[in-house]
């Protein structure tokens, strides 16, 4: 079993409302684990959602990918890893990894953002968030 591309952002338990009749998790409400995780990791680097939404910023969805490998279940407790991919002047593509209770490797995909000001137009990542970000990638190859 591979590691983790990436750090464990948060966890989460699947409760009964996110399964379908055959009590796996609706293939929809891997999105939201996505957000749960990615709120959580800008909240760990000092960076929590608050402070740019106060400053009129916001990460408007763009893109969003999910390659299911296995099924999560009723009270599993999943592990959200999430991990910067691209990070461009208004763009950024956020990745993440859902692993199940034996760490097994369930889903994994991206979402990739526009920055925004309120009325829509699109704005310049600002450099602090930039620099932390680049702090935590990975090298190129």
């Amino acid at each position: 079993m591979a590691e983790p591309a990436w750090p464990e952002a948060a966890r989460y338990r699947v409760i009964f409302g996110d399964c379908d009749p055959m009590r796996i998790m609706y293939y929809a409400n891997y999105f939201r684990v996505f957000e749960i995780g990615r709120a959580e990791w800008f909240r760990r680097l000092g960076h929590p959602f608050k402070v740019y939404i106060d400053q009129g910023l916001y990460l408007g969805v763009i893109e969003a990918r999910c390659r299911y490998r296995r099924p999560a279940r009723y009270d599993d407790d999943l592990a959200i890893h999430v991990g910067m991919v691209t990070l461009g002047r208004a763009r950024l593509e956020i990745g993440y990894e859902i692993r199940g209770p034996s760490a097994d490797l369930l889903v994994s995909g991206s979402t990739a953002h526009a920055i925004m000001d309120d009325a829509g137009r699109p704005r310049r990542i600002p450099e602090d968030f930039r620099a932390m970000v680049r702090a935590t990638m990975a090298p190129a190859g």
